[in-house]
């Protein structure tokens, strides 16, 4: 049996999203929409004109029921099934919707089909020209008809366009928060949006949900920064097609300078952690059901403070913390008593120590804006999948022990991130492990890791004297 070091406590952030809810939606909720339409065309004849392309994918712009865009120009691949054509399901949360935009294009984004807009010239070949609403109910799936005109034949005026060269702007929906003695409020910030070392957009956001429009191929990577004065700068990395699909249709929600937790609450209603920090630094914690707490990290105990609070029911809970998070140092959980369902550490800049042992942990632990992070025990956590650390790291203990769900890919990434930083930085008798079961070892690795891992965890033993478990070998 190997030795932990654990910490029990607990601390988190509490206030609860409830103004955030008013704006987003259960993604259980969340219900299918499909539409489906007829190629019609505006020649004498009438029927399907012979068109020498096929139309691959529908770009949509959709608004909510008070006018805000959902998607503009959401393209939203087609499906032909028999003779039928219809797009693939997109989930929407219950309400009323406005279709602003309804074009069919090719793979190449060339216009073939589109609806026309009401007062166009060809707003009566249709049943439904735009703007067309729908309600999407809770309890069916939705199918949306609609009616689709050949463009070739016709001049964008004739739909109500005043140009059919399509060039995709991708729509970001952003809402920042502060809190206040646990209340959220929306508040004013400035933004700047990256593509690798290009700046894509720059934004004055005002106390709002914000949009946030920009050009470039939605499976790029980008880097949003949300800073205001007085508080710690948020970041995001995003793939902005992943990005829009995890949101379903709701903005982004970014509090600033809070430590967020949502707890799992599982057979047990009680969470407990600890938290580490300079002693006599206080911070304050809102456990997201009406509850808080105000604690100093004690100077007896080596600037330990511990959280505990019972919930009365089980639910969705946020817990944030709010106060001297710079002074934060260190957070800890173990044995089932700090079950953990997400966390989001961005806002302790000066994390150096986490536990999470023997718990229900996140699938993910982002610790890529906590540079000075040296001590990562991560043991018995069946759920996580990904660890991802900062590109120079100050790591000299590692344990990710299984059971745990951690890919060759995602252990690669780790191993290299380790050897890159401990080569950089001559870090010396470090410790990894890496057995899939913390109880009982196996000698066989998480992942495992690929040949070159392997290759790069022989280097820190040999030429950096760490202690590799399992032993990778010669």
């Amino acid at each position: 049996m190997k030795k932990f070091l654990i910490w029990i406590g607990l601390l988190i952030v509490g206030t609860t999203l409830q103004q955030c809810k008013n704006d987003g939606a259960d993604p259980a909720a969340l219900q299918k929409v499909q539409f489906t339409f007829g190629l019609r065309s505006t020649q004498p004849s009438g029927g399907r004109t012979e068109a020498t392309a096929q139309p691959t994918a529908l770009l949509l712009s959709l608004e909510n029921s008070i006018g805000d865009p959902v998607f503009t120009s959401k393209r939203i691949a087609l499906l032909h099934v028999g003779t039928s054509l219809m797009t693939e399901p997109i989930e929407l949360a219950p309400g009323t919707y406005t279709i602003t935009d309804f074009l069919l294009v090719d793979d190449d984004n060339v216009v073939l089909y589109a609806t026309p807009k009401a007062g166009s010239p060809l707003a009566s070949a249709v049943a439904h020209p735009l703007p067309y609403g729908f309600t999407v109910s809770s309890d069916d799936v939705s199918t949306v008809d609609m009616e689709v005109v050949d463009v070739s034949q016709n001049t964008p005026e004739d739909f109500g366009y005043a140009t059919f060269n399509i060039s995709l702007v991708n729509t970001l929906r952003v809402a920042v928060f502060i809190s206040t003695n646990g209340v959220l409020s929306l508040t004013t910030a400035d933004a700047l949006l990256n593509r690798g070392d290009e700046v894509v957009g720059s934004y004055a956001l005002a106390a709002k949900t914000n949009i946030l429009a920009f050009s470039g191929a939605p499976d790029a990577s980008y880097r949003l920064l949300v800073a205001k004065e007085g508080y710690p700068t948020y970041i995001k990395d995003f793939v902005y097609s992943e990005l829009i699909a995890s949101l379903h249709g709701e903005p982004l929600k970014i509090v600033l300078n809070q430590f967020t937790i949502q707890p799992f609450l599982g057979e047990s209603l009680t969470f407990q952690a600890d938290l580490t920090g300079t002693p006599h630094e206080a911070v304050d914690v809102y456990w997201g059901d009406g509850a808080s707490d105000h604690l100093v990290f004690n100077p007896d105990t080596g600037g330990g403070a511990g959280f505990s609070h019972t919930y009365a029911t089980p639910g969705d809970y946020t817990i944030a913390i709010t106060g001297a998070l710079d002074a934060v140092n260190g957070f800890h959980t173990a044995y089932g008593l700090g079950a953990i369902e997400a966390i989001d550490f961005q806002a302790l800049p000066n994390l150096q120590s986490l536990t999470i042992v023997l718990t229900h942990g996140p699938e993910t632990l982002d610790l890529t804006q906590n540079p000075e992070i040296s001590f990562v025990h991560l043991e018995g956590v069946p759920e996580l999948k990904h660890v991802l650390l900062p590109d120079l790291n100050h790591v000299s203990f590692i344990d990710i022990d299984g059971p745990n769900q951690i890919s060759t890919a995602d252990v690669d990434a780790i191993i290299e991130k380790i050897h890159s930083a401990a080569t950089v930085l001559n870090t010396l008798d470090g410790r990894f492990e890496l057995d899939q079961s913390w109880m009982i070892p196996t000698n066989i690795m998480v992942g495992p890791p690929s040949p070159a891992s392997v290759d790069m965890l022989q280097d820190l033993r040999n030429n950096y004297n760490w202690t590799i478990l399992p032993d990778p070998g010669s």
